[in-house]
């Protein structure tokens, strides 16, 4: 049992920022492709960082289902939110390019942030994402020479609503910074103002959401993600709408997430798609195809495909030990056409995208035509025998963790929960699989708290890599056939 990895998630994230720091300004270019031929101009987009949390202004509306799907991540509903206007919680932040004409360079001095009208409180769904974003956060780090640009941080509650800077515009090139915006009490909009340095000359210029004020509202009353959430290695899309936060019981909170391979990944799909002209312009930075033509594949009905690494977070009171984790994978339906499905796959140079998980041997019960699940020990397959078909498994459930003890480590902050966790590998054989995950846990008091975990009610989805797809791959593993496979 690993102990929370919090802290880890927090350095993951600074150290992805200053990885990409070399992207200056990339999301930005779009709507300021080049300088003008005279004057300052300057914009600016809103960013997905942590934490993040909007409402969208109009009663009733939710998020397209697709969108709201763990494998996923976060960036496609925090482009639909940001394109639907939906109105940021509690803090907001921006990333803005400052343009100089041709002629001569321009310093930017100082940087505030003007409060606007006060709007009404929105009224639509709550959404959001938890977890660490990693790189799924918009990879746009503006930068001066060789630093990267700390952001500023600024309040729409504080007396002080500026800071000095000092950013050099070279003559026709452009630079930029971060801003992030909080506010405890202010439903308003707002906007930037630059004081910009032009031959001698102070010059005010605004940087606003393409011609429209910025928003800002205070943050929720019952936030969107558990501390298991919150504690979850990969980012995970949240909606109020589609049963977000999930349920607390006895001080406990449990999150699974199913996650591919580290580089690469696998996906199959009903009908042909082009999951390459997702791609556009940055084709050849590092891991954003991929990860643009995943999301493009599983956006139109794609599902994922291959060995995945299933995460099981718990969180509860902090410093408690001898607690037990009982966890099993329920089969929900199955799917045998997979071989006729459109394939997809992609990884970065040297990665192959097909290989294999080292499993473990024949004593962890793995077969064929079923799905596994490898955690701790006696975690297993569903039961095989000879006349087995994979359709014979639903409704039935094999071992995860089984009578696993652990201990919630100690919160992040003073008396916060603690957290604990466990990962296990999941792969399909030759069909495609939908399946819940059943938890309870015990704590040293006796109290139960149970679970049933889903991908935001609906079961996980995964289907077999096309290594598994091949007769060369049936090996005879039929030999061990005892122990508690079935309930």
């Amino acid at each position: 049992m690993t102990r929370a990895r919090s802290a880890a998630a927090v350095t993951a994230a600074v150290l992805v920022l200053a990885l990409c720091s070399a992207l200056t300004v990339t999301v930005l270019r779009a709507r300021f492709p080049v300088p003008p031929a005279s004057g300052v101009r300057a914009t600016g987009a809103a960013l997905l960082q942590a934490p993040w949390t909007a409402t969208l202004p109009e009663p009733g509306r939710k998020p397209p289902a697709e969108l709201v799907r763990d494998a996923l991540g976060c960036t496609p509903l925090f482009q639909w939110a940001t394109a639907s206007r939906a109105v940021p919680r509690g803090q907001v932040t921006v990333a803005y390019a400052v343009g100089a004409p041709a002629s001569h360079a321009v310093v930017v001095r100082g940087i505030r942030v003007v409060k606007g009208s006060r709007l009404t409180v929105p009224k639509g769904d709550d959404v959001g994402c938890a977890g660490n974003y990693g790189d799924e956060r918009v990879r746009v780090l503006p930068e001066v020479g060789d630093k990267p640009v700390s952001p500023v941080r600024l309040s729409l509650d504080a007396g002080a609503t500026g800071e000095r800077a000092v950013l050099p515009v070279r003559a026709g090139g452009s630079a930029g910074g971060m801003v992030s915006v909080t506010t405890s009490s202010c439903t308003c909009a707002w906007w930037l103002e630059l004081d910009v340095e032009e031959a001698g000359k102070r010059i005010t210029v605004r940087v606003d959401d393409g011609g429209r004020p910025f928003t800002l509202a205070p943050s929720v009353t019952t936030p969107l993600a558990t501390p298991a959430d919150e504690a979850l290695e990969g980012p995970r899309p949240l909606s109020r709408a589609f049963g977000d936060p999930r349920p607390t019981r006895a001080g406990v909170s449990v999150a699974a997430l199913l996650l591919p391979k580290e580089q690469s990944w696998e996906a199959e799909s009903d009908a042909p798609q082009d999951p390459a002209s997702a791609v556009g312009a940055e084709a050849a930075l590092s891991g954003v195809g991929c990860r643009r033509m995943y999301a493009s594949v599983l956006k139109r009905g794609g599902v994922p495909a291959g060995d995945h690494r299933l995460q099981l977070e718990i969180s509860g009171p902090a410093r408690t030990e001898g607690a037990v984790l009982n966890a099993r994978v329920r089969l929900e339906s199955v799917r045998g056409d997979a071989g006729e499905r459109h394939r997809y796959s992609c990884a970065p140079a040297g990665v192959d995208a097909h290989e294999v998980y080292e499993r473990p041997d024949i004593n962890r019960n793995l077969y064929p035509d079923t799905l596994h699940a490898f955690g701790p020990f006696p975690s297993g397959s569903l039961k095989y025998d000879p006349d087995w078909t994979p359709e014979r498994g639903v409704g039935k459930s094999m071992p995860l963790a089984v009578n696993e003890e652990f201990a919630f480590s100690e919160g992040a902050a003073e008396g916060s929960p603690g957290a604990a966790g466990i990962t296990a590998l999941i792969g399909p054989e030759q069909a495609t699989f939908g399946f819940t995950v059943e938890v309870t846990v015990i704590l040293p008091t006796g109290e139960h708290a149970e679970f049933t975990l889903s991908d935001h009610g609906k079961p996980f989805l995964l289907g077999p890599g096309t290594a598994k797809l091949s007769a060369s791959h049936q090996v005879d593993l039929h030999e061990a056939r005892d122990g508690p496979y079935w309930r």
